[in-house]
């Protein structure tokens, strides 16, 4: 192999209309990576038998039956020490993967394929590199249904209300010198519904131990919630009977789909590069928002102090009429970011984009440019239309993704981290999504809700979202609860950002582009100025990136060690990201 470290991704062709897939939105693999960092080759399934040589691991997404030809390259490449890591499909290649697909109890009229519908992983063999994270079942949609022959079961698949049919969900196999691994659950289209939802058309259903009555004739987007009140929520520490979704459910399906990745590359002790997500090697990022709900200046005042208390910085969204000329400049000239908040909530005030652009026009004029949105109430009605609503205005972060009842806080849309969604079509929207986990602590929940949400963050590496609500800065306990979360996320290493600086951060990262030599050397280009940026390296390789000796200090990421070095990335359009 001529280039034992590099990564290939083949997103394979999918299924003709009307046909079963194991895979939705199979090309969401990519970003999935690209935000994780992972430095890979994109590989079209035309070009596996010429470039097959070139790779050390192989990642394929999708269920394609191939040629006889490209199935005998396949397998001799990996019977030579290759590394496929199949996601939702056997390709035709069971002995290779080990695995044996399960025919259709009634293949009657469109019949033929047979998923594994929704269900729960829960894991075999729980020291296993790729699982031992896990604490519980963890929630999944779709994918492949096949039965272990050669291979080992890492984890199997329960279905939705918890039963065991012996069906798999992830199998490991050696074949000859080589080491495969089937993700029979269709990963990325997973992480897209728990992340996004189901459209938004009429009220959710509530849980039954009446902490979040969303039947409330209110449409908002935890109405499009796909995680189980029952399986997927933990009782919360001190919360007297209040259960939250404490794992961060999408996050922990990315986590598996890096930990195999980095599995296999350690057991071929192959170099595998990642730019981390955050510069000076920071753990994850605190954030603090404020929705100006009534407006009340004497609140605001409290808040501001508080903050400056605290010493962050912060994001203010505004609800019209808005505060006083004066205020506005007193909050922006203490470094916080002023963002809109859409209001369809107040009576008289319809959901629709007529209404959305007036009111962006209006605060534009009072505030300036903005970046970021949250909807008054978690408002949200329809799919992806949102989103395009906001990327016509130059509205280019939203949080309007959370929890408008008690008993969904934490991660009802299962992320901490910052992600650009998807609509039915594969269309990528340019409008970053970043969720918001709960609304005042000590008035919404409980305070010690935010020590859970908190330790998930910097354990997945995202953003901890909290929102506090000017308003309650009368009440004794509010603005000590904001101190103490900002103070704790502190003590482990957090910094607290806006969501401009958030924004910026993802989006200049994001335009990284990568080189490697034969010798291993690496070589990072930026359209943006990347300052501080860490680039990590799986391998104890001797390598270079941007002529500077891979020697920093060890780092543990996704349970796997690597060598970090933080330097500065220079580009084209000069410094914009604020961090």
């Amino acid at each position: 192999m001529s280039n034992p470290s590099t990564i290939g991704v083949c997103v394979l062709p999918e299924p003709a209309l009307n046909r079963g897939r194991s895979v939705n939105y199979p090309g969401y693999v990519h970003e999935i990576l690209q935000h994780a960092g992972v430095m890979y080759e994109t590989v079209a399934v035309e070009e596996l038998e010429e470039k097959s040589d070139s790779l050390g691991m192989l990642i394929t997404v999708g269920d394609f039956a191939f040629a006889q030809e490209l199935q005998k390259i396949l397998r001799d490449w990996v019977s030579r020490g290759g590394a496929w890591l199949s996601i939702g499909g056997i390709c035709g290649m069971e002995d290779v993967l080990g695995a044996k697909a399960a025919s259709p109890t009634y293949s009657g009229w469109g019949g033929g394929s047979r998923s594994l519908g929704e269900g729960y992983l829960v894991t075999e063999n729980k020291r296993h590199r790729m699982v031992e994270f896990s604490e519980k079942s963890l929630h999944f949609f779709g994918g492949c249904n096949v039965m272990a022959a050669a291979g080992k079961v890492i984890a199997s698949a329960l279905d939705k209300h918890g039963r065991s049919d012996g069906t798999a969900a992830i199998i490991e196999n050696q074949f000859g010198s080589g080491r495969t691994i089937l993700i029979c659950v269709d990963l990325p289209g997973t992480v897209v519904r728990i992340q996004q939802g189901t459209s938004v058309t009429r009220d959710g259903v509530p849980a039954r131990d009446g902490s979040a009555p969303v039947d409330d004739s209110v449409l908002k987007s935890g109405d499009g919630g796909v995680l189980d009140w029952y399986f997927d929520r933990d009782d919360v520490p001190g919360g007297e009977g209040l259960s939250a979704f404490l794992r961060p459910a999408a996050d922990q399906w990315r986590e598996i789909l890096l930990r195999a990745i980095f599995y296999l590359a350690s057991e071929k002790q192959m170099g595998v590069n990642v730019l981390w997500m955050w510069p000076r090697n920071l753990p994850a990022i605190g954030h603090i928002s404020h929705d100006s709900d009534g407006n009340e200046p004497e609140m605001a005042e409290l808040l501001l102090a508080a903050l400056g208390r605290a010493g962050i910085c912060s994001t203010w969204c505004v609800i019209l009429p808005g505060y006083s000329a004066a205020l506005i400049e007193k909050i922006r000239a203490a470094g916080h970011e002023l963002a809109m908040h859409y209001d369809a909530m107040t009576p008289g005030l319809a959901w629709g984009e007529e209404e959305f652009e007036k009111q962006w026009r209006d605060l534009r004029g009072m505030l300036g440019e903005m970046v970021t949105n949250k909807n008054h109430y978690l408002r949200w009605q329809g799919d992806m239309e949102f989103f395009g609503w906001c990327e016509r205005r130059g509205i280019e972060l939203d949080q309007s993704k959370g929890p408008s009842k008690s008993g969904e806080a934490g991660f009802n849309f299962g992320t901490t981290q910052p992600y650009f969604p998807v609509s039915f079509d594969g269309k990528i929207s340019p409008v970053l999504e970043v969720a918001t986990h709960t609304q005042d602590l000590g008035v919404f929940g409980p305070e010690s809700l935010g020590t859970p949400l908190l330790l998930a963050a910097l354990k997945y590496h995202g953003v901890a979202h909290f929102l506090f609500h000017p308003a309650h800065f009368g009440k004794p306990r509010t603005a000590p609860a904001m101190e103490n979360i900002v103070a704790m996320g502190k003590a482990r290493g957090m910094e607290w950002w806006t969501a401009r600086q958030i924004n910026n951060w993802i989006r200049a990262r994001r335009s990284v582009r990568y080189d490697r030599d034969a010798d291993g050397n690496i070589t990072v280009t930026s359209e943006r100025d990347l300052s501080q940026a860490t680039v990590l390296a799986q391998s104890n390789s001797n390598g270079c990136v941007n002529d500077q000796a891979l020697d920093g200090p060890i780092v543990r990421r996704w349970g796997f060690d690597f060598v970090s070095k933080v330097l500065d990335i220079p580009g084209r359009q000069g410094v914009d990201h604020e961090c």
